[in-house]
C-alpha cells in the first residue's frame, strides 16, 4: 500500500461504501469477530494491567512510621514461700525463744 492511499478520496469512498451498505446483522457479526479475536483480548488485558500499575504508582504513599508501643508488663506477684509442717514448728519454737529473752 502506498503511503498516500488513505488520503485519496476515491479510495476512502470505496472503503466506506461497504460500511454504508451493511445490515445490522453484518455489523453485529463484525463487532463479535473483533471482540472475540485473541489479539484484541490480550491487548485489552495488558493495557488494563499497565493502566492499573500506573495508577498504583501515582497514588502510592508510604505509610508513616509508627513508633512501637511498649507493653507494660504487670508487676510480678510476690513469691510466697511454702513452709513445710516441720519448718513451721521450728519457726514457732524460735519465735517463742526470742520472745522469752
Amino acid at each position: 500500500m502506498p503511503i498516500g492511499l488513505f488520503t485519496n478520496p476515491l479510495y476512502l469512498n470505496q472503503l466506506y461504501s461497504d460500511i454504508k451498505n451493511m445490515s445490522i446483522k453484518e455489523y453485529i457479526s463484525l463487532i463479535l469477530s473483533v471482540l472475540t479475536n485473541l489479539k484484541v483480548i490480550i491487548t485489552v488485558v495488558v493495557m488494563l494491567m499497565v493502566i492499573e500499575f500506573a495508577r498504583f504508582v501515582t497514588n502510592y504513599r508510604k505509610k508513616p512510621h509508627r513508633p512501637k508501643v511498649k507493653k507494660e508488663k504487670p508487676a510480678p506477684a510476690p513469691k510466697k514461700e511454702e513452709k513445710k509442717e516441720g519448718d513451721e514448728a521450728a519457726d514457732n519454737a524460735n519465735a517463742e525463744a526470742g520472745d522469752a529473752e
